[in-house]
């Protein structure tokens, strides 16, 4: 069953009402399908979806970029887009199946120009993507969605975190959260009060300052400059810099620092050049001993002198093995 378009919707969405009717009909057939959307959400598409998202344009200023965290079906990013055609939308969702249901939605909708998809965690964009709004919808408590979005608003940007009666409390409980991530004082806002009922709460805090390890983090971050996940692998502690000279090999053993390898290289030719020496001594008493003896092969001490220069030769071969 379709839902009804309600009357206010003209007067949220404008000329792009019908831009709008179309997405909804994208989010009850498709959406549900590849289950983004409940089938007993169909009927309430508008009330508690659509409009429930497009006010809180009211927020936005005029020509801003907004990201879209933990997007899902385009809720509510895409909305915006549709209602407010002079900002610029990136949707961030870790999903492939419902990133694939945003490029399609996007390219049904005509709104290529307008809406970027990005797959990823909001975690791994710090650094990678900013903006001036941040928005999330339903996805988390408001500690773990300031933990991944005030990283990606710039300084002076805001998160926009639509929440319901939990509004209050969530802002009571994680005050101290916010402010050690760089926030500030966090504010409800009511959105679409002369326009729906109940209107849209949104808890809105402003990125004041950056925090130290916050906006590089890890995942896209770490890239850049060390630590873990991908990172590791352009810049990071270990791997490339063990490789280098450095700390542990792969099998954890202690890696010889290259000078120090030189060096027993270099000890190592001396020694094999000393046990060729006496190699060569032995040979010269082994001749002297038979010119003296007159094929007397084990009298004198010349051929005891063959037999110590035989150890010699060993051991001369033994240490150029090493």
């Amino acid at each position: 069953m379709s839902a009804v378009v309600p009357a206010v919707a003209e007067t949220v969405f404008g000329d792009r009402l019908g831009l709008a009717i179309e997405y909804a009909s994208l989010l009850e057939t498709d959406g549900v399908i590849r289950g983004l959307i409940g089938p007993r959400e169909a009927p309430r598409l508008w009330d508690r979806h659509l409009l429930n998202c497009a006010v809180v344009g009211e927020l936005i200023s005029e020509g801003a970029t907004v990201i879209d965290v933990g997007s899902g079906a385009g809720l509510p990013g895409i909305v915006l887009a549709v209602a407010r055609p002079d900002i610029s939308v990136i949707l961030v969702e870790p999903l492939a199946r419902r990133t694939a249901f945003l490029d399609s939605a996007v390219a049904s909708l005509g709104l290529g120009e307008q809406v970027t998809v990005v797959r990823g965690r909001a975690e791994e964009q710090a650094g990678r993507l900013h903006a001036a709004v941040v928005t999330a919808r339903a996805v988390a408590p408001l500690n773990r969605l300031a933990r991944w979005c005030l990283p990606l608003a710039d300084i002076g940007g805001r998160m926009l975190a639509m929440k319901g009666a939990s509004a209050a409390a969530e802002v009571e409980e994680h005050h101290d959260v916010l402010r050690r991530l760089g926030g500030g004082r966090a504010a409800i806002r009511l959105c679409g009060v002369e326009l729906i009922d109940p209107p849209t709460t949104v808890v809105e805090v402003v990125h004041e300052r950056l925090v130290a390890g916050k906006a590089s983090g890890s995942g896209s971050g770490s890239r850049s400059g060390g630590g873990s996940g991908s990172g590791s692998r352009s810049g990071g502690a270990s791997g490339s810099a063990a490789r280098s000279g450095g700390a542990q090999n792969a099998g954890g053993r202690q890696a010889a620092p290259a000078g120090a390898a030189r060096q027993d290289a270099g000890a190592a030719r001396q020694n094999f050049g000393a046990g060729r020496q006496n190699v060569g001594s032995g040979r010269q008493n082994t001749s002297a001993g038979r010119q003296d003896t007159s094929g007397q092969r084990t009298d004198g001490p010349n051929a005891g002198g063959l037999k110590s220069g035989g150890p010699e030769r060993k051991t001369g071969r033994g240490r150029r093995q090493a």
